[in-house]
Parts: structure tokens; sequence; C-alpha cells
């Protein structure tokens, strides 16, 4: 092995010496690298499920990460010596001058503001007791929602710090959590490889009615699979970095459920940017505020009935948007309700003022069990009633059901184990999938439309995947099953058949990515009323890809 080969492995080669019996000597000083490597000894299993299957990923300063292969959290393992205690910004020389600093102050005030608002929301009242431990400012107390609501500061000193992140334990943000109605834990639980231990033990400090808001760098969201291992947020001081699946999934098997979730915008100073990429600006310019997508999403807990079973807390709300479709609609709903599934259903029907006998026979089943029924004035589009539906639909989970027979209603089933399962809050029924052929259009009466359409398909799954940075195989099905929670904070345009599209890219912006599950699927021709058209209703769907890509 060559000197420059030695010095690969991490190892700092000194030029080599003569040894009096004329044989060359080589001493060694170990890198920075290889001294963490070295110091690394005990293999944790995964700080989110607990689960000891992992993959390794890659080694970043002598650390090796690793991806459970349960859940996905991506996390530090073998255990190493300490690492530089992020929580404090000032050691880190982060944001030190005050232009730098202010809008990171104002971004988290804001964030104090909207949670205290939808506490008051569902209380009545603000929150009696804040208190935010993690990565924090001494100045964070100043803001002007911080003030109002009595916002108090928990610090960890370097000791508390690495004991946090070896056990699990932190006495002192417990103590000051069980008196607080808010708990901010602000990019907190990535410091710790025993985060559960954590979890569990807060479950067991707070008050029934308190919120615990959980910041966090979202491995999910699209700067994280965009940037990948050049994602800021990743790897030099954190130890474990979850998704919202796993995070969620975390926190209900130890008592909390998840009430709400919103973005958590974050700015930076132009100048304090250009010093993150190298470069420096003039004063005059270094000033100006920019928001910059990192990443970071907030989730909000609150603790759960432990007396009830998961799939007393769960319910399923089908959307039924449906015009002129007289020749199946009354079958499809009767087999809607005959449909068992294992938890609470209910149908949500929109009929949009049919030009056939549609509204008349869905009029029939006004009263019935289990269902709703909306009318539309007039016909705007399917995306215009599914948007109708969500509004009037109250269960967890949420499944899009045209009033046809293309897809086979026994799916449901397949559909739903991922998520009642908690192992995803996302699922997509595909019909490229399985053993069996691909499950494409096949129209005898016009073959041409039916190529089109199905080259269409692969041509929108490969846009969707290379924008959006996934690996799906058929975004255009009408399955698309998702938790309720999935579309908190988003606003819903689009009237057309391009909602399907606009749900997809926007429920994986927010930080979900999709499980496929094969699905049945017998495509009806246009002689049988299929209503989309390749060219008035394909362009604008594709186009649908790029604007919500770049749409803020």
């Amino acid at each position: 092995m060559t000197n420059q080969d030695l010095a690969s492995e991490g190892e700092q080669a000194r030029p080599s010496t003569a040894s009096p019996s004329g044989e060359r000597q080589f001493t060694f000083e170990a890198s920075h690298a290889v001294r963490t490597s070295r110091a690394s000894g005990t293999f944790v299993p995964c700080p989110a499920c607990g689960s000891e299957a992992s993959a390794h990923l890659f080694h970043r300063h002598g650390v090796r990460f690793v991806r459970c292969s349960a859940c996905a959290a991506v996390y530090a393992s073998p255990v190493g010596a300490a690492r530089n205690n992020y929580f404090d910004i000032a050691r880190q020389g982060q944001h030190d001058h005050p232009e730098d600093r202010a809008p990171v102050l104002r971004d988290f005030d804001d964030l104090v503001g909207k949670l205290a608002a939808r506490f008051r929301v569902k209380n009545g009242r603000d929150p009696r007791g804040v208190v935010v431990a993690g990565r924090t400012l001494a100045e964070l107390a100043d803001g002007a929602n911080a003030k109002a609501l009595g916002l108090t500061i928990v610090t960890l000193d370097d000791a508390a710090f690495d004991h946090l992140r070896q056990t699990g334990e932190a006495e002192a943000v417990l103590a000051a959590a069980k008196d607080a109605e808010l708990i901010i834990l602000h990019e907190f639980l990535e410091a710790s490889l025993r985060a559960a231990h954590f979890v569990e033990e807060l479950r067991r400090v707070v008050k029934e009615e308190a919120w615990v808001a959980v910041v966090y760098a979202n491995l999910n969201s699209l700067p994280a699979r965009l940037l990948r291992r050049h994602w800021p947020h990743f790897f030099d001081h954190k130890s474990v970095y979850f998704n919202r699946e796993n995070l969620v999934h975390l926190f209900y098997r130890l008592g909390f459920s998840l009430a709400t979730q919103l973005r958590r915008p974050e700015h930076l100073s132009l100048g304090y940017a250009a010093e993150r990429l190298g470069s420096h600006l003039p004063e005059a310019a270094r000033q100006i505020p920019v928001p910059i997508p990192t990443g970071a999403h907030v989730a909000v807990f609150t603790p759960r009935d432990g007396t009830r079973s998961d799939i007393q807390d769960e319910k399923l709300s089908i959307l039924f948007p449906c015009f002129n479709e007289e020749r199946t609609v009354r079958e499809v709903l009767e087999a809607l309700l005959a449909k068992e599934v294992k938890i609470e259903k209910e149908i949500v029907v929109v009929e949009s003022n049919s030009t056939d006998n549609t509204r008349a026979i869905v009029r029939e089943f006004e009263g019935r069990p289990g269902i709703k029924i909306v009318y539309e004035d007039k016909p705007q589009g399917k995306g215009h009633a599914v948007k109708t539906a969500l509004q009037h639909a109250t269960g967890s989970i949420i499944l899009i059901q045209d009033a046809d027979f293309e897809y086979d209603l026994d799916d449901y089933d397949a559909l739903l184990e991922p998520i009642l399962q908690r192992k995803t809050s996302f699922v997509l029924g595909s019909r490229s999938l399985g053993m069996d052929d691909w499950k494409v259009r096949k129209y005898a009466d016009t073959p041409v439309k039916g190529f089109l359409m199905n080259f269409a398909q692969v041509v929108f799954a490969q846009t969707f995947n290379a924008l959006y940075q996934q690996n799906t195989t058929d975004v255009n099905t009408m399955f698309k099953v998702f938790r309720a929670e999935c579309l908190d904070g988003v606003t819903l345009e689009s009237d057309g058949f391009n909602l399907d599209i606009e749900l997809v890219c926007k429920i994986v912006k927010g930080g979900y990515s999709p499980m496929e599950v094969p699905v049945n699927y017998v495509s009806r021709g246009f002689e049988e009323g299929k209503k989309i058209s390749f060219f008035t209703d394909a362009f604008p769907s594709y186009w649908a890809f790029f604007k919500f890509r770049f749409d803020e």
C-alpha cells in the first residue's frame, strides 16, 4: 500500500524516514475524522421506532450515519464522543451580526404567535405557560408575542446536552414542561439518540391540555430530497433526522396525537446566506432578509386518551364527486354502503347538477346512514367537487372515489392498511405495479387515444419523479388515500382534473412521500361516459407539475 493509499484511509502520513537497517519507517497522525471514528463504539437502535435493522448511508467527519430499514429515520450509529452543543447558537458563530439575527428572531416570534393563535381557537384562551428548549438565542424572549405569553427559555450546558444525546434525559426541560401548556421543542429531538425515552418521560409529566410543538428538519422535505447529504440541516451537528411519518408514529405510540401542523418559513439575511455559500456582499445589501426553503416543519401534539384503541381514533371519508353518471351511480353508491372496512366510514357525495338523471338517483340515498349529500348549483369541474367534499369530510383518512367501476372497491383494505399501521400517511393505488400485465387503458374504438393516454401516464410519472425526487409509477391514479392532516395549511386551487396532480404535488411538498400499492383497473371507453380529454385536460395537468413545484 502506498503513502497515498494510507492517507486516503484518513491517516495523515508523514514523510518516510530510513531506519538503521535501511527499511522505510512511517509515522502517522490521526485526522479528526479518524479520531472520531475510533471513539465510536456503541451501536444504537433507531431513535424513532426502536428497530435494530439499519443500512449504512455514509460517514461524515468520522461519524457513521445509517437509515432505519423499518421507518426510514436517519441517525448516527455507533455512538461516538460528545458532539458540539448545537443548541448554543452563539458559540457556533451563527447570526453574529445584528442584521443576521433580526430575521431569525422575527421568524421565531411569528411562530410563537401562530401557535398561540391556534391554541386560542381550540381552547378559547391563551396558553398558560410557554416553554422553549433546543436551539435558542437569549433574545427570543424579547419578541412581542414571547413577552405577552411569558416565554421561558430552558438552556442546556455542554454536559446536559451530551447527557440528553446519549440517554434521552433532560430533567430541566421536563421540570419546566410540568407547568406549561405550550412546550416548543425547537430542533430539540434531533439531538438525542434516545429520543423515544424523552418523549415517554414528557408524556408522563405534561398536562392533559398541553400542546407540544416539535420544530424539526423534515427528511422528506423538498430541500432535503434535492440536496441530499449537502442539505445544510444535515450531519454536521445533529444526531437524528426524522420525517413526518416516523415522528408522528413515535409520538403516537408513546401517548400523543397529532393536533395540527404548520409550515416553518425561515428568513435569513442576504449577507448570512452569501457567507454560507462562501461569498461576501457589501454592507448595504447584506441586511436584506430573504425567504429560504430549509425543510423545517412544525408538528403539534396533544396527550392522547390511552384507553382508546388505534382503530377507534380513525374514520374514513370517501369523497364521491359525480356528474352525468346515471349508468353507474346507483350501483357504486350501493356497493360503497355495503363495503365493510375495519374503521368507521362516511360517504360524502357532491352532485354537480347533472343534465341526465344522476341527481334524481342521488336523491334516493338521502337519509341513508353513513352518507352525506351536497348539491352544487352548477358543474364547475371534478376538482371543485372534490374541494367541496373536503369541506364536509370529518374523517381522519380521506379517499377519493369516482362514480364508476374502473377501480376495484375491494382494494380499499390494501390501500388503508399501511396508513392504519402508521407506516405512511399517503398512499397511491398504482395501476402499473404487480406481477400481472400493466393495467393499461384499452380502447377498441379509439386506439390512438388509448395509446396517447398510456404514454402520458408514463411521462407524467417520470416528470413528477424528476421534479419532486420521488419514485412513483402512477401519479394519475384516482386512488389517492391520505390522512386529513396532510392538507393542514394547504390551499387547493384547481377546479378541473388537474386537482389530481395538485393534490399529489402539494402533499409531497408538505413532506409526505407516497407509498404505492398495486390495484385493479378496468378502463371504460369514451362511449361509456369517460369525460377526461387528452388535449383539454392533459396539458393543464402536466403544467401543474411545474406550477406547483416552483409556486410558494
